[in-house]
């Protein structure tokens, strides 16, 4: 497990390194690994900072429901849940398809969002 745990913090930070990352926010389980929460912030220190999402109102362990309400959100407003200059994709895509069971909505998109506010 250790030579695990050493592996996945090195892989992690040579990609921040090679990308120039500045900031690490982690999610999920690996954040309530002490060891590789502290081998994170040492491979970085001098070179960028590790938080998790729970230091901005986003408990860890619910970043996949946060997302896929974010992303159902989106979808709803015919806006693109996969932007090139974010997952890499070829070209912006509505992610999904809703399959309403009386008329379809038929409204215009909105408005992209500019930022998410968490509210406990």
């Amino acid at each position: 497990m250790a030579t695990l745990t050493e592996l996945t913090a090195r892989t992690v930070a040579d990609a921040c390194d090679r990308h120039g990352v500045t900031e690490v926010i982690a999610a999920g389980g690996g954040v309530r690994n002490p060891t590789l929460r502290a081998r994170l912030a040492a491979l970085g220190e001098g070179r960028w900072r590790l938080r998790t999402t729970d230091e901005l109102g986003v408990p860890a362990q619910a970043k996949e429901a946060y997302a896929f309400a974010l992303l159902g959100w989106l979808s709803w407003h015919g806006l693109p849940g996969a932007i090139p200059s974010v997952t890499g994709a070829s070209r912006a895509a509505v992610l999904g398809s809703w399959t309403p069971s009386g008329p379809a909505w038929a409204g215009t998109p909105a408005d992209p969002p500019r930022r998410l506010v968490i509210v406990p």
